[in-house]
């Protein structure tokens, strides 16, 4: 499915000096005043521990990154590099908390919640992949409901020998609403894309950085 022209972000247009223009001969009215050129990208926004991030969908404080141990369901226990964050969802209607990309693999423009986390600094590897849940109430889920701020945590299991590492930086996207086509006017949220990549790939809408510490499961 292809999908329409998205909201993404765009590269600043920036004047040419006009003497330089005017120095030229045989130019058209574009060059005369100048003409545009593409700016370099700026650098997505760094965001602090605890600040609110503004997703379009949601709004997204990363409260924590923990190492931490878990009692599994056969006796033995786990190891996890745990991120714990609040999510509220802004829109009108319940939506999933979606799938977390693997590292190296595609987007979709359409994952949920845990599809804007594009990726972490230092790459976590894990056997099968991070999972997302809600937890409300010590109970797990998948759903975000409209105007609700719940925990959200996405777990990454590690290996018992692993070293976690003492810093992780997790780049975030962020959601437009878009039409589905000019006939279909059916809209939904999707990821704001990378207007510079020719396949679908999530524009980087902020940083941030979380300390990673030991907790006991």
């Amino acid at each position: 499915m292809t999908s329409p022209p998205r909201g993404s972000r765009r590269r600043r247009p920036v004047l040419v000096p006009v003497a330089s223009a005017l120095g030229a001969t045989g130019l058209g009215v574009t060059a005369l005043f100048g003409g545009l050129k593409d700016a370099p990208e700026e650098p997505a926004p760094k965001v602090a521990q605890g600040q609110v991030i503004d997703q379009g969908q949601f709004r997204t404080q990363f409260i924590k990154a923990i190492d931490t141990t878990e009692k599994d369901d056969f006796g033995g226990s786990k190891r996890y590099l745990e991120l714990v964050l609040k999510v509220t969802n802004k829109g009108d209607k319940t939506t999933y908390v979606g799938t977390v990309p693997a590292p190296g693999g595609k987007f979709s423009p359409i994952g949920g919640f845990a599809g804007s986390l594009l990726r972490t600094k230092p790459e976590i590897k894990t056997k099968y992949g991070a999972q997302a849940s809600v937890i409300s109430y010590g109970i797990k889920s998948q759903q975000l409901h409209p105007g609700i701020t719940t925990t959200v945590v996405v777990k990454y299991e590690l290996e018992p020998s692993a070293t976690a590492p003492t810093e992780i930086t997790v780049d975030v996207g962020r959601f437009s609403y878009e039409s589905f086509g000019l006939r279909d006017q059916t809209h939904y949220w999707e990821l704001v894309s990378d207007d510079k990549q020719d396949t679908f790939v999530p524009a980087v809408a902020a940083q941030v950085s979380l300390p990673v510490r030991q907790e006991l499961g």
